[in-house]
């Protein structure tokens, strides 16, 4: 579905009218696709992300101060604060001043699932009983096992937006006896913010308390972590933070984040400490390099799920120190020296970080 602009002048400016205005005024503006993030220089925030501004409409919202879909006039009214200055500037861009801008781009709408679907979920929590995972942490995570569809003879989560609509569901193979994969999942995972935005796991207030929160792969890690106390826990579905956690992550107060993909040591290729150097080097575009920590699960076990039912306590795991200097000396070293696990954007990012 298409959104036309709504403009009370023909006058329109570019991305790179939009861009040029912004860096005129001081704005150091971070390339994220269809927009920019930014820090609000209006208010003297040092969040680096905490403003998001549409690249072909300049229409801009605060993630901080929350003030809903801004046009870019108000955007440079508010940092310049002298009408005559702020005439001088629209004017140099060939904007008028009564000019208003709607967002004018292609909408995907997410699929919404009703509330009732998850009536059709069983109460049958022995699956992950077995392993160690209590009825009432399943309950909170909202599991049941799925007797019929897409997800036959799987444990169902589902997935909720902000608004606390299902986006989505995720399922876990509970059968050993055949080859379906492990995981399956519905939705756009990628858009995906779990389980902070399902409110009955407490995990948004919880990341907000602890000012921290740790990356894990998958749900199971997340639902072990969970049962031992560790509650300010995120899941990236696999190997890659979306750019939706970086968001939310980016209008908290954070001040660690713990990336613990898998301990995939004994594999041929390790795939979980690729991915860490990888979320590493993305995360380290918007939050300082003292608040990112590497920390796989520990040794001798793959992940948080079997560490868990090996009776580990991961509160003792969370709690011990890193060399920090070393880590990062070491993850920026291995990008140079493995070029060919990255792209050439991890490489750039990296190397900028080694001179800084």
């Amino acid at each position: 579905m298409a959104m036309e602009s709504n403009k009370q002048s023909q006058i329109s400016m570019s991305s790179e009218d939009f861009q040029g205005v912004l860096e005129s005024i001081g704005y150091n503006l971070i390339d994220c696709g269809d927009h920019w993030r930014t820090q609000a220089l209006y208010r003297d925030g040092d969040n680096k992300t905490a403003v998001k501004i549409y690249k072909n409409t300049g229409v801009w919202m605060d993630f901080v101060e929350s003030r809903g879909s801004m046009p870019f006039e108000a955007l440079i009214r508010l940092t310049v604060k002298d009408d005559k200055q702020v005439k001088e500037i629209i004017g140099d861009t060939k904007l008028e001043t009564s000019t208003l801008y709607s967002p004018k781009e292609t909408i995907e709408m997410e699929k919404i699932y009703p509330p009732s679907s998850l009536e059709r979920l069983f109460p049958n929590f022995h699956f992950y009983e077995k392993r160690k995972i209590s009825k009432e942490t399943q309950e909170a995570f909202q599991a049941g096992l799925a007797g019929v569809g897409k997800m036959y003879r799987r444990m169902v989560f589902p997935v909720f937006n902000e608004h606390g609509q299902i986006i989505g569901f995720s399922g876990r193979k509970v059968d050993s006896n055949n080859d379906y994969p492990k995981w399956k999942h519905i939705g756009r995972r990628n858009n995906w913010v779990y389980p902070a935005l399902n409110k009955k796991t407490g995990v948004d207030e919880e990341i907000t308390t602890q000012e921290q929160v740790v990356l894990v792969e998958s749900i199971g890690d997340a639902m072990a972590l969970y049962e031992q106390g560790i509650k300010n826990v995120l899941v990236i579905f696999g190997l890659s933070v979306n750019n939706n956690i970086v968001n939310y992550l980016s209008g908290k107060p954070i001040n660690h984040i713990f990336i613990s993909t898998n301990n995939d040591a004994a594999s041929e290729e390790n795939r979980g400490f690729i991915a860490a150097i990888k979320s590493f080097i993305k995360l380290s575009k918007y939050f300082d390099l003292d608040r990112l920590t590497v920390k796989f699960p520990p040794k001798p076990y793959n992940d948080f799920g079997d560490a868990h039912l090996g009776e580990y306590d991961l509160t003792t795991w969370l709690s011990k120190d890193i060399d920090k200097a070393a880590q990062i000396d070491y993850i920026l070293g291995f990008v140079k020296n493995n070029p060919s696990c990255f792209t050439k954007k991890e490489i750039k990012t990296a190397l900028i970080l080694s001179d800084a």
